[in-house]
């Protein structure tokens, strides 16, 4: 299985849900929070990520990825902790404006 298609099983589905759940709650405030917490999850995961490969602790196999790399991760990776955040950002969003 490819790395995109992964996330499109196992992340596209509760990241649609999600949006479905707050579409009529989302406000400006909402979009620029999950833009803050994009930026930090990407600065705070990315250099570990980025060493982790380098020390060989795991890697990512070129036949099972775009080709696309940025540092040493794929471009699906830094989707990966992105989507994974915007799922849990909207769904706490969604719970906290009940």
């Amino acid at each position: 299985m490819t790395y995109a298609r992964f996330l499109a099983l196992f992340l596209g589905p509760p990241l649609v849900l999600a949006v479905v759940l707050t579409r009529r709650i989302l406000g400006l405030r909402h979009l620029l929070f999950l833009l803050g917490m994009s930026l930090v999850v990407v600065a705070w995961t990315s250099p570990w990520d980025n060493a982790a490969v380098a020390a060989g602790l795991w890697g990512f196999d070129p036949a099972r990825h775009s080709g696309l790399v940025i540092g040493l991760l794929p471009l699906e990776e830094y989707l990966f902790f992105l989507l994974q955040t915007w799922v849990t950002s909207l769904l706490m969003i969604r719970w906290v404006m009940r």
